[in-house]
């Protein structure tokens, strides 16, 4: 029994040998095999011109490569260096498409079978120029119909069939730059990482990843921009059927506004940016939301922050980068809980994204809380009390126009005309007798000078005498006049709940009997007080400011 057992136990290493030695004999055969078909490959100078020739026919454009190596493991593939797409003569002389190193994996069972078929291309470091003629046609369009109508398998499909199967392509840290013909613009996508698939004969999948910046500026944060989604095959270009998201996500204020003007507006918070598009390319629904979160402005801290949040929607056309039907809304606290209004038009009721400063504007408000724009201006001084919650709305719209029109105050390179008309409720330097909170209709038009705004009663209505409030803004600044018959009581406390409006007021009063009788005693008072943007204000006594005559009573 003893040595049946030790019998055992040496035949057991053996089948553990016998077993070693079969994977080892499978292992030299299969190296076998790669070492007798691969070497028709391996030729340099045919190795290169088949993959720029198969890439070339791929693409629809001349690829041009300094050198190709082969490598076995970890899967059969290439190396390209120097890889360079040409640029169709229509839209320049730069090449489409750069890349210093080109990893090209092969389907194993390619090698087999006189079709060379890649399993995945990978580009490290590219450069991608997106260029857009007078014509509006942009440079990729006819890279994507040319793919559309070659014949490919997805990429994931396990079996060769007729048509090749497509590639799974990649690209990490590339570059995107775009151009309006010859131009090119200073914005840019860099570390972009891109991904691209078929997942079915007739759709492609894409993923792209990157960073916004500008080469006329230096941007430390500008956010991630992303882009998901499905691009599907068409006959043409605006018929290419399309399902993307977007966003702009952590961009700072400042970092953003330099981003799309080049210069910081001062403005602070966190700008969150998303967009669906979904349709056709020549016809894709639109929905955007825009998100601004602890607004603020760069010169101080104010004691609440503002979180902004406005939806957008319309048609666009994506080949001709042109909105049609646009339409905003700012969520605002309003009567009966509705939102801020507003809508964008232009010529034809659209929006061209590539020349918007010829786009116009209209701004609509429809029962607009009067609180929520004092919150607003507590965003341009810390000076404005923060208790006061006055009541109200407003309603009307002011139009924006790319050209002067007769009669209308141009302004930061437009024209801008339209009325805003509505009541304040409470907002007065006094309170009244009465319990009930008075109501002070507010009137703002455009003029060729400038905005203006129509004399507001601060008093109740009907009683005389009465003090009102007009102004004008300009591009320079802004004027405000207070007309009218108050008290020196009556005139501290409008500079108390109105802070920067009392700025210089109080040396433009007449000087006053330190009496309290004559802190009460009506005066008749007409001041003019002036502003330039950013600067002091200074105020003056536009008539003499006397004693109100006490009405005489008939004998």
């Amino acid at each position: 029994m003893e040595e049946s057992s030790n019998e055992m136990n040496e035949e057991t290493p053996g089948l553990s040998r016998r077993q070693r030695q079969i994977l080892w004999t499978l292992a030299g055969v299969g190296l076998l095999l790669i070492l007798i078909f691969t070497p028709p490959l391996i030729n340099v100078n045919r190795l290169q011109k088949r993959i720029a020739a198969s890439m070339s026919a791929s693409l629809g454009r001349t690829v041009h490569l300094d050198r190709a190596s082969m490598h076995l493991f970890p899967v059969p593939g290439f190396t390209l260096e120097n890889l360079i797409v040409s640029e169709d003569p229509a839209f320049g002389a730069e090449p489409v498409i750069r890349a210093n190193s080109v990893e090209v994996a092969l389907r194993p069972s390619s090698l087999w079978r006189r079709q060379v078929e890649f399993s995945s291309i990978k580009f490290e470091d590219p450069s991608l120029n997106l260029v857009r003629n007078a014509q509006g046609v942009w440079n990729i369009q006819s890279l994507l119909m040319h793919a559309a109508s070659v014949p490919t398998a997805p990429t994931a499909q396990r079996k060769a069939g007729s048509a090749p199967r497509f590639p799974y392509i990649e690209a990490t840290d590339a570059r995107v730059n775009f151009k309006l013909g010859e131009e090119k613009k200073p914005f840019s996508l860099t570390g972009a990482d891109f991904a691209l698939w078929l997942p079915s004969p007739q759709e492609w999948r894409v993923r792209l990843e990157g960073q916004p910046a500008r080469t006329d500026t230096n941007i430390s944060d500008p956010g991630t921009v992303r882009v998901e989604g499905s691009l599907g095959k068409a006959a043409t270009m605006a018929a290419v059927p399309v399902d993307l998201t977007a966003s702009w996500e952590g961009a700072p204020l400042g970092e953003a506004s330099k981003m799309m003007t080049g210069d910081d507006a001062n403005w602070r918070g966190t700008l969150h940016v998303s967009a669906t598009l979904v349709g056709t390319l020549g016809a894709a629904k639109l929905a955007a939301k825009v998100h601004l979160e602890e607004l603020r402005r760069a010169d101080f801290v104010p004691l609440q922050t503002m979180d902004v949040r406005s939806e957008c929607s319309g048609t666009m056309d994506v080949v001709t980068a042109v909105v049609r039907d646009p339409d905003c809304s700012v969520a605002a606290p309003a009567a009966g809980g509705e939102k801020l209004a507003g809508r964008v038009v232009g010529i034809a009721d659209a929006v061209d994204l590539s020349t918007l400063d010829s786009s116009g504007l209209r701004v609509g408000v429809t029962n607009l809380s009067n609180a929520w724009l004092l919150d607003w201006a507590r965003l341009f001084s810390q000076r404005i009390p923060a208790g006061e919650r006055p009541g109200g709305t407003l309603d009307g719209s002011v139009v924006f126009t790319p050209a002067p029109m007769g009669g209308a105050a141009v302004w930061m390179g437009k024209s801008w005309d339209g009325e805003i008309h509505g009541h304040i409720d409470g907002l007065m330097p006094w309170k009244p007798v009465e319990k009930n909170f008075l109501t002070h209709p507010v009137a703002v038009t455009s003029s060729a000078a400038g905005f203006s705004l129509a004399p507001v009663s601060l008093n109740a209505p009907g009683k005389t005498p009465a003090l009102t409030l007009s102004g004008m803004a300009t591009r320079a600044g802004y004027t405000v006049r207070l007309a009218g018959t108050a008290t020196e009581a009556q005139m501290e406390e409008l500079r108390a709940r109105l802070p920067p409006l009392g700025d210089a007021m109080q040396e433009a009063l007449p000087k006053a009997e330190a009496s309290a009788a004559a802190a009460t005693k009506p005066m008749r008072v007409d001041i003019t007080c002036a502003r330039a943007w950013g600067r002091t204000q200074t105020c003056a006594t536009t008539a003499a400011a006397v004693p109100a005559k006490k009405p005489q009573r008939r004998p």
